[in-house]
């Protein structure tokens, strides 16, 4: 017997690449609230409560792990409509595009701070796959 794998589509890569990030700024941003006591860094230490306490992770005083979770969570809401329409499309390419750019301007941030924070470069990773899948919806 035959079996047929079904592969995720664009919308669904898409998809499930804006809740992890979602997900993961979102604990950022808990711990810069101090809703978290206390971040889980794998692979850097202590380095994830560095950069969440340094100075640029607060522009005009709000935790950049909520703004950024801000921003997938848009994401991923227009993900849910018809995607084809320009009116959704353009959108979602400019978010991705704009989560792309901030994610390595904060690498170049924690490159000077000397500091790497694991959630972050995991959203660093992923944020141009990504833009490349909502590229390959239109």
């Amino acid at each position: 017997m035959q079996q047929h794998l079904v592969h995720p589509s664009h919308r669904e890569w898409a998809m499930g690449l804006a809740a992890a990030s979602m997900g993961a700024m979102l604990y950022v941003g808990l711990y810069q609230s101090r809703a978290v006591r206390h971040i889980w860094c794998p692979v850097f230490a202590k380095g994830c409560e560095a950069v969440a306490d340094a100075a640029f992770a607060k522009p005009f005083g709000i935790p950049d792990g909520y703004i950024a979770a801000l921003l997938y969570a848009v994401i991923l809401l227009l993900l849910l409509g018809p995607t084809a329409k320009l009116w959704i499309w353009v959108p979602l390419l400019v978010l991705a595009s704009a989560a792309a750019l901030a994610n390595f301007l904060g690498v170049r941030d924690m490159v000077n701070l000397g500091s790497f924070c694991f959630y972050c470069m995991l959203t660093t990773i992923l944020s141009p796959i990504l833009l490349w899948q909502i590229w390959r919806l239109r």
